[in-house]
């Protein structure tokens, strides 16, 4: 339980990090070797909350399985977030390899991290699957020119 949720805090507080320095470090439109290694060491801590979350998160699912409580791998809740963090993986693999704006790219890891930590904190959450990742879709729309604004309202300009 503490790994997971120290995986957790690391990618949350990593994803909010990294938009926070990515602005501050846009504000004259250079990012210097200094800014540079706040930002890789912002990434390198959201990967390691990344792997720390899903090394755990395949724990509970074993436990849960082993120990009999396998009905709980089949609540809504649980299965949207699983989604959401195989969501995470991919937007950070596609990320790395360039295959996605930045501006998805961060909406999609802000969201998703945050999601995740709602998920996992609030218990008997009452919504199914399908109102959960509808949900969680509409906010990451929603969420990609919200933080294209607050960039352009500290920068005076858009990645």
């Amino acid at each position: 339980v503490t790994t997971h949720i120290i995986g957790t805090v690391l990618g949350v507080g990593g994803a909010t990090f990294a938009e926070i320095f990515y602005i501050k470090a846009m504000r004259d439109n250079v990012i210097d070797p200094t800014e540079t290694s706040f930002l890789k060491l912002t990434y390198a801590i959201m990967r390691t909350g990344l792997a720390l979350a899903v090394l755990s998160g395949f724990g509970f699912l074993l436990f849960y399985r082993l120990e009999g409580y396998a009905e709980l791998l089949y609540q809504g809740p649980l299965l949207a977030k699983m989604t959401i963090v195989v969501i995470l993986v991919i937007n950070a693999l596609l990320l790395h390899m360039h295959k996605i704006p930045m501006r998805w790219g961060a909406s999609i890891s802000m969201v998703s991290w945050y999601a995740a930590l709602i998920i996992g904190s609030w218990r008997d959450i009452p919504f199914s699957y399908a109102a959960i990742i509808i949900f969680y879709g509409i906010v990451v729309i929603i969420m990609m020119p919200v933080l294209q604004g607050i960039k352009r309202f500290f920068t005076g300009k858009v990645s």
